[in-house]
């Protein structure tokens, strides 16, 4: 490396950077919003909604922690590609073992995952549609769909069809904005319902920070609800409610790849070894000055949308509580009908609000789709970069990324019209999603990043002792969280 590039390796970061402000954080507001907006409709609206309604309080514990935990692993991810500016997939290709073992681990299950995204949340707002429009349950079935399935079905395959149409004509500068002003609205309504109903904030405290996983009550037992909680393990649901918060790993490999293009400090710039940032650490001290302070660009981006992401999260939890679990008797999201119940959330406080949550819901779900296919993009075209680096030239990596959103239109629409007996309900498919590329892989990504600070950052570039514990941490409790998951999934 020479003199020159040495200098301008990282070129001087901006004033907001260097000096922190309130004001500042909007300017690194970026790709983690459209993480926040993409997990904000199911993550929020259902599974948050749906813990509050079957076990209270009990369960707030599962959103905190999950959410904390992996704000940190996604930000050793983000702070890598910004020192360095090789995403992680790149890096773990080398990692001791059979070639290319850990990349595969994480990116095929991600990419098999996908329609299950797009088949169970268009699903979750066909059933929605369906009870709107008031059309009655047809116990005659269509084909091999009972009556009430195939309506679903085609309400579904309409939303489905909108939001390709959206992510195939949007920009992301449009994404981007858009995602903003869903959370606002989002968040500014329920804060308001909270405050309004008033929870219980000692029992809130003890479950928010007390781990603890109960059986289900009694009304679960009811015939409406029978058949979907039977034999069904209380792990699974915290299956469910770790992958609520913030997304899983498929997310992630997707986020940390769209940092390019806010070219935080060399992502999307160049790609440094570890030979050349160690000749310019030793000869210009002012490099590890500008890189940490580089660093700090996605550490706020993660901040903002994680906090906002756990805020609403425990909002629609308590909401849960105090309307769904504490009415009687209890009402709760489930089989086909996980967001009706959900209105009660505002007409608690004015009858007119059910327009503001349906509004709401529309916004939010759509806005789920709606980003997830800009996230999966990144996703595809990270994993085939870190595994096949051939096949992405610049032309090829349009064309991946017109196949992607191909395959998650058809993958999902295919798994829409499949009959329940064949695909399972939605519930069934999120569990499975939850459960193989959840909070287990989210540990492990962990540990994975702790072996690349080692081996690709020199020293004065490596993790802090307080990071590299928290990152230590979070992969042993999120891997330890989603074995024992697991084991009620496959053994139980």
């Amino acid at each position: 490396m020479n003199v020159d590039t040495q200098d301008t390796l990282y070129p001087q970061p901006p004033t907001a950077l260097r000096a922190f402000r309130l004001r500042s954080l909007a300017t690194f507001a970026g790709p983690g919003i459209i993480i926040a907006s993409v997990t904000i409709g199911s993550g929020e609206l259902v599974w948050a909604s749906r813990s509050g309604a079957i076990f209270g309080y009990s369960m707030l514990w599962c959103f905190l922690y999950a959410g904390v935990f992996k704000a940190i692993q996604v930000y050793s991810a983000a702070r890598h590609i910004t020192l360095c500016g090789e995403h992680p997939m790149v890096g773990w290709t080398k990692m001791p073992g059979p070639p290319l073992w850990f990349p595969l681990l994480i990116a095929v299950p991600a990419v098999l995952l996908m329609p299950v995204a797009f088949s169970g949340i268009p699903e979750i707002l066909g059933g929605f549609i369906h009870r709107l429009v008031g059309y009655d349950s047809v116990a005659t079935a269509i084909g091999p769909w009972q009556g009430i399935e195939f309506w679903i079905n085609t309400w579904s395959s309409i939303v489905l069809c909108i939001c390709v149409a959206l992510a195939v004509a949007s920009s992301y500068d449009i994404l981007e904005k858009t995602s903003l002003v869903v959370l606002g609205v989002m968040l500014t309504c329920i804060i308001a319902a909270v405050a309004v109903l008033g929870p219980n904030l000692p029992e809130l405290l003890t479950g928010l920070f007390v781990p603890q996983v109960t059986d289900f009550p009694e009304f679960v037992r009811r015939p409406d609800l029978a058949a979907e909680f039977k034999d069904r393990s209380p792990w699974l649901e915290v299956a469910l409610y770790l992958a609520a918060v913030g997304g899983g790993a498929y997310d992630y490999i997707g986020y940390v790849g769209m940092l390019r293009q806010k070219r935080w400090g060399l992502a999307g710039q160049q790609v440094a070894s570890r030979e050349e940032l160690e000749a310019a650490t030793k000869t210009q001290p002012e490099t590890v000055h500008k890189a940490l302070i580089r660093s700090r660009a996605p550490f706020w981006d993660i901040s903002l949308s994680f906090a906002m992401v756990i805020l609403v999260t425990l909002l629609f939890a308590v909401l849960g509580k105090l309307v769904l679990h504490d009415h009687v008797p209890a009402l709760v999201p489930a089989n086909n009908n996980l967001l009706t119940q959900q209105e009660g959330f505002l007409t608690e406080l004015h009858s007119n609000l059910k327009w503001v949550y349906r509004a709401g819901v529309f916004l939010a779900l759509m806005g789920t789709l709606y980003g997830a296919f800009e996230i999966y993009r990144h996703t595809f075209v990270e994993s085939i970069s870190a595994v096949a680096p051939r096949w992405t030239t610049p032309q090829r990596v349009i064309q991946l990324r017109r196949f992607i959103v191909l395959y998650c239109f058809l993958g999902g629409l295919t798994m829409i019209w499949l009959p329940e007996g064949i695909a399972g309900s939605i519930v069934a498919r999120m569990t499975f999603g939850s459960i193989v590329s959840g909070a287990t892989a989210c540990g492990l990504w962990c540990f994975a990043m702790l072996w690349l600070d080692r081996v690709r950052l020199p020293a004065p570039l490596q993790m802090r002792r307080a990071l590299w514990w928290s990152v230590f941490v979070s992969g042993v409790v999120m891997t330890g969280l989603g074995i024992r998951s697991a084991y009620d999934y496959f053994f139980s």
